[in-house]
């Protein structure tokens, strides 16, 4: 986990807003040029924001699948 900070304003995030997120978002963000990083204090100091996670795929329930039929097939001459 990293903390960043935006360094400029876009339509998503708010200049100055502090995030605490996964390595590789950080560093897709950091490169992009919007965000820098900052140090864990800075993050402290500022209020703790929620660190952001990936959200999980969600795996389908057993209701939810197809049912799949296992008949033959038959061989057509």
């Amino acid at each position: 986990m990293k903390c960043i900070k935006a360094i400029k304003q876009t339509n998503l995030h708010e200049l100055g807003q502090i995030a605490r997120v996964p390595d590789n978002l950080a560093h897709q963000r950091v490169t992009s040029g919007y965000w820098k990083y900052i140090s864990k204090t800075e993050w402290k100091d500022a209020g703790r924001v929620e660190p952001i996670h990936a959200e999980p795929k969600q795996k389908k329930v057993k209701s939810e699948k197809e049912e799949k039929s296992y008949k033959r097939k038959t061989k057509r001459k």
